[in-house]
């Protein structure tokens, strides 16, 4: 019984030692050969949750669709904001060669001039902050039918924690379809 049991224990570990390194190779090879494509890109935060997409029209010019979901009253300064604050809400790409932004970006619902700080001065004029869920909607250009990536962020600070946050995306357009990919940071 002994013999038994020592004859399977040794085996078993043969077979495990031999297998184990081929499958470690596949794993790297794959990983390396293949592309990760997300169909969006979601941030799950405790004070929000953010969801970049893109979506098709029908003239075939892509849109960015941010959406911004609000939890535990957190609020941001909105990027229509016409004061210069470095805290509010900004998206941008790296470059502009092959894929531009082709207008303004629309917020739904518009934020509204609020006084949210009274007795912090900068604040304490009518700022438009975004105090609810919204949707910014940014029309794309394409200027390049090539295959290219192109990498962007978004940034804002959350109050009122008063943290900044910058939330990086990358875009690939590869055989006419355009899918987020793992940024490079």
């Amino acid at each position: 019984m002994i013999k038994s049991i020592t004859i399977i224990a040794i085996l078993f570990t043969i077979v495990f030692s031999t297998s184990r390194p081929q499958s470690q190779t596949q794993l790297s090879t794959k990983k390396a050969t293949t592309l990760e494509t997300y169909k969006e890109v979601i941030v799950n935060h405790e004070d929000y949750t953010l969801n970049i997409s893109l979506e098709n029209t029908n003239s075939n010019n892509p849109v960015l669709v941010i959406v911004m979901e609000l939890k535990n009253k957190a609020h941001f300064i909105s990027s229509m904001e016409k004061k210069e604050f470095s805290e509010k809400f900004y998206f941008d790409f790296g470059s502009y060669k092959d894929l531009a932004f082709d207008g303004k970006a629309t917020e739904i619902p518009t934020a509204k001039a609020k006084i949210l700080y009274p007795n912090f001065k900068p604040y304490g004029e009518g700022i438009l902050w975004v105090i609810e869920n919204t949707i910014y909607r940014q029309p794309l250009h394409l200027k390049n039918k090539n295959d290219f990536e192109v990498f962007g962020r978004v940034r804002f600070t959350i109050e009122p924690r008063c943290t900044l946050e910058e939330i990086p995306f990358a875009i690939s357009y590869k055989d006419g379809k355009m899918v987020f990919i793992e940024p490079k940071c």
